[in-house]
Formats: structure tokens, C-alpha cells, sequence
């Protein structure tokens, strides 16, 4: 796994693939005109209150949880990988991705560490927050974003045409040439009721993609501190690296 693709987590979902492209050391660019939608957005009345919809959600989610099927269509395989699994969200920055299928894999994040466990490897890495990328963690992996923030990097249209009942189609595109060198788009469903992502595709500018899609969705139940701790076996060989996860800048 060369670099983080998830899926947002707090519901701000558009979030961890938006997050993985934001540069690490840009500036970003002046603050939307009104503070809560980017100035296309308020040309388009329908998008503008999906957006902020968007937004609320994400404010009145406290816990989540949900399973989640992961497809990558990639230019070198044949045939897609798909994976299946379960995230559990506590706000404000504890989070638990776990793939149970077809490799069992688990990635932890809290307020002072990032834990990742490949059983079949018996390895791990486990990496003190702070001392790579402090604050800005949590805003690159998605937590707590905006449309505001998202809109600063990404133009946002709302699609003509969307084969997922019952659901808003964002498609979100790159502002910068540095960013869309990465990033050729990335195409958020919004429940119609909840505004949660149901489904998000993050498309690489080299055609790669990876589309997750949420189910049994949860929010504001309560989730198991336990759920965030991770006790590793004796003999896990655990190293300090962000290898697994790619959390560190150079994904970025």
C-alpha cells in the first residue's frame, strides 16, 4: 500500500482522499467568499445547500461506525483488488481502519500515535504523532475538514448524472496544476437524507482509482475505548516508520 486511501472518517468522508492530496507545506489560498462554500458553489443554490448539509453532518457526528468495501482498479493488474472492512471514529482524532479481508490489517490513530499491525507479517509500526507532522495530522487524514478547507484546494460541481439512488454526486477537482498532478478528481455520494458519504472515489492523475463504499453506517453510538487500543503479541517485530500507512509528507 504505497499511500494512505481511505476514506474519510468523521463524515467529513470527503476528507482522507482530499486530505491525501493536499500539499503538506503549501499556503493555502484566501478563505472562500463566505466563509462556507466556495464561490462556485454559491452560483448553484442546490449545491450550495448540499454543501452545507455536508457540513452539519460532519459537526453533529461525535462516534461512527461502518463497514466498507474497497475496490483499486490500478494500470498494472489485470484484475481489480477489492478488500473489505470495518471503521470505528471517536471524535475528535481517534480513529480504527480495519481490513479484515482478504489480508488482515489494522491501523490505529489517537491523540499522540499512529499504530499499524500486519498479522500475517507479524510486524508493526508504531510512530509517536507529534514528532512527524504534529497539529496538521488530523487535517490531512481528513478529520474535522471543512467544505470551506476542502474548498480552497478543489472546485466543486454536482453531477448531471449519478447511477446511486437516493444520493448527491460531488465531483471535486483540483484548483492547482501541483495538486492535479496527483489528483485528477474526486467524486463524493451523498446520502440524500443523512449527508454522509455512502461512496467516494479518489482518481490519481495516472488513471489509478479506488473507490470505497460505506454500509451499515452508525453515527452517535457509543464505540468501545477498547477499540482504539492495540495490544500488539510478543513476538510483532515493531519498527518506527510510516511505511504501511504513508502518513508522512512525502505522500502528500
Amino acid at each position: 500500500m504505497s499511500r494512505l486511501r481511505l476514506m474519510h472518517v468523521p463524515f467529513a468522508a470527503a476528507l482522507l482522499f482530499a486530505a491525501l492530496a493536499l500539499p503538506a507545506v503549501a499556503q493555502p489560498p484566501a478563505e472562500p467568499r463566505n466563509g462556507s462554500v466556495p464561490p462556485e458553489a454559491q452560483a448553484d443554490p442546490l449545491l450550495a445547500r448540499i454543501l452545507q448539509a455536508f457540513d452539519r453532518a460532519q459537526r453533529d457526528t461525535s462516534t461512527l461506525i461502518a463497514g466498507f468495501t474497497e475496490r483499486k482498479d490500478l494500470r498494472l493488474l489485470a484484475r481489480p483488488v477489492l478488500s473489505r472492512g470495518e471503521l470505528y471514529y471517536n471524535r475528535p482524532n481517534q480513529v480504527r481502519w480495519e481490513y479484515l479481508e482478504p489480508d488482515r490489517k489494522v491501523f490505529v490513530i489517537t491523540e499522540d500515535r499512529y499504530l499499524a499491525y500486519y498479522p500475517a507479517l507479524k510486524r508493526a509500526e508504531e510512530v509517536p504523532i507529534k514528532k512527524f507532522v504534529g497539529k496538521r495530522l488530523f487535517r490531512f487524514i481528513g478529520l474535522g475538514q471543512s467544505i470551506a478547507e476542502l474548498g480552497k484546494y478543489y472546485e466543486f460541481r454536482l453531477a448531471t448524472q449519478n447511477d446511486l439512488q437516493d444520493t448527491h454526486l460531488l465531483v471535486l477537482v483540483p484548483r492547482k496544476k501541483k495538486l492535479r498532478d496527483r489528483v485528477a478528481e474526486m467524486k463524493i455520494w451523498v446520502d440524500a437524507a443523512s449527508h454522509l458519504p455512502r461512496q467516494l472515489q479518489y482518481v490519481e492523475a495516472d488513471g489509478d482509482s479506488t473507490l470505497l463504499t460505506f454500509h451499515a453506517v452508525r453515527s452517535n453510538v457509543e464505540v468501545a475505548a477498547g477499540r482504539f487500543r492495540l495490544e500488539l503479541p510478543k513476538d510483532v517485530v515493531v519498527s518506527e516508520s510510516f511505511n504501511g500507512f504513508s502518513l508522512g509528507e512525502q505522500s502528500f
